[in-house]
């Protein structure tokens, strides 16, 4: 009975919340029916529903479906920006539509783009006409002017859009330009001013080639034919105005020390000592070859570094009246040369053997003065120990014997000689070490 009752209070309960409301049907149940009838005959037919099916009148006016990959397969073509099925990693950011947005605004940067184009048809026509030129000067010509052209428009189009990377890559372009047609001065003041606009241009190491062949032609020119001071160029493009071997040692020196860890920076070094070394200039040879030696241990070029470190020693000892510095620098490094470049040496064995016995014979010769020297001021005690040094230690010299017979000749004499007014010298105070003030426990002194 309760259970029954219970069942008649909820039938109750659900009537008052959900009333009927007659016999007449509503739209959702409508709706619902449809439904219904769509999803039997689906079951019943077992048909799939195509992608034009689901066109529907849109087949009318040519609609058809294609699946994901068809689509972007047929418009892959397009600016991602524009097509909705491109993938999402190939579409354009909102800031990067801005601005692309912006930038094509700008009637000067457009302007600079425009140049740009054009610069790079008239590069491509130069090079297309010098290919084919097979030695005809009137196609040689028509390269070069094609090329100053380009190169014209290249630093056009850098001047409208300053410190870009268009600016950057158009000026790289123009100073090549200049460079195919030999006006050299121009492209190297197109790099100049580059590196130092961008220091870190990813044209750097082509940049750096292109000063490196620069320089080296200038340098063989001015060995060629020597430039004066007061010897102006006002014709020739592919040189400086002035003072040719002073620009092309600023060149390489710019290398160098800008770009020490590049493949270009030994070679310029070594080149600054070469040309230093043809001038005439062993100290500043000297100095940049011994650069090279501390700077670039593993360097292709050590061994001829050394070989000329050298010869550099041993042209810049002035004699015995000066300083033996290059002297004992020049014994050691001939030591070091056979060392360390065995097989090198024994190549220039010869040279290295002849350097070897003038060093061992301006040592002697040096010694020798120092002995004549102060036995010239008669202080026999200094002058007794270079003849004995000589003798000793320079055997295989021709000063040996002289200086063997010479100290034989003094060694009965005095140290020192006698001063002729003794009595004159003992009025004054003898240099005796100050004494102590106060002496302390241990005997030492305390002032």
């Amino acid at each position: 009975m309760n259970q029954r009752k219970r069942i008649r209070t909820r039938t109750s309960l659900m009537k008052q919340r959900f009333p009927k409301r007659g016999n007449h049907f509503t739209c959702w149940s409508v709706a619902g029916i449809l439904l219904a009838t769509m999803m039997v005959a689906g079951c019943k037919t077992n048909a799939q529903v195509t992608g034009d099916e689901l066109l529907g009148p849109g087949q009318r006016y040519g609609a058809k479906w294609m699946d994901s990959q068809g689509e972007y397969e047929k418009v892959k073509h397009v600016k991602p920006k524009l097509v909705a099925s491109t993938p999402s990693e190939k579409r354009k950011t909102v800031e990067e539509a801005f601005l692309d947005k912006v930038l094509s605004s700008d009637p000067k940067i457009n302007k600079a783009k425009q140049y740009f184009s054009e610069a790079e048809s008239s590069y491509n026509d130069a090079v297309r006409v010098r290919q084919s030129a097979n030695g005809s000067h009137a196609q040689l010509k028509k390269a070069a002017e094609l090329f100053m052209q380009a190169g014209r428009r290249y630093e056009e189009a850098g001047g409208y859009w300053p410190e870009s990377a268009l600016q950057e890559d158009a000026s790289f372009m123009a100073a090549e330009c200049y460079f195919y047609i030999d006006y050299y001065k121009h492209a190297n003041q197109i790099y100049k001013e580059m590196l130092k606009e961008y220091p870190n241009t990813r044209h750097l190491d082509k940049i750096q080639a292109k000063r490196f062949q620069i320089a080296r032609y200038w340098l063989d020119e001015d060995f060629k034919d020597k430039q004066g001071f007061f010897d102006f160029n006002f014709v020739d493009k592919s040189m400086p105005f002035n003072s040719r071997f002073t620009e092309a040692i600023a060149i390489l020196d710019k290398i160098r020390h800008d770009d020490p860890t590049s493949q270009m920076a030994d070679d310029a070094t070594m080149l600054v000592a070469e040309s230093y070394f043809k001038n005439e200039k062993y100290d500043r040879a000297h100095e940049t070859l011994k650069d090279l030696v501390t700077v670039f241990p593993e360097s292709e070029h050590q061994f001829i570094a050394n070989y000329m470190m050298v010869q550099c020693k041993f042209l810049l000892y002035r004699g015995p009246e000066y300083s033996g510095i290059y002297l004992d620098e020049g014994e050691k490094q001939i030591k070091d040369i056979r060392r360390q470049f065995p097989q090198q040496s024994q190549q220039y064995d010869a040279q290295i053997s002849k350097w070897a016995r003038q060093f061992r014979y301006m040592q002697a010769e040096r010694q020798w003065w120092i002995a004549k020297f102060y036995e010239g001021k008669d202080e026999i005690g200094a002058a007794r120990y270079y003849y004995q040094k000589v003798a000793r230690q320079y055997p295989d010299t021709p000063f040996a014997s002289r200086a063997f017979t010479r100290y034989n000749d003094l060694k009965n004499l005095p140290a020192k000689p006698d001063s002729p007014a003794q009595w004159l010298v003992d009025l004054f105070p003898e240099n005796d070490p100050v004494k102590p003030l106060i002496a302390n426990e241990s005997g030492g002194a305390i002032r």
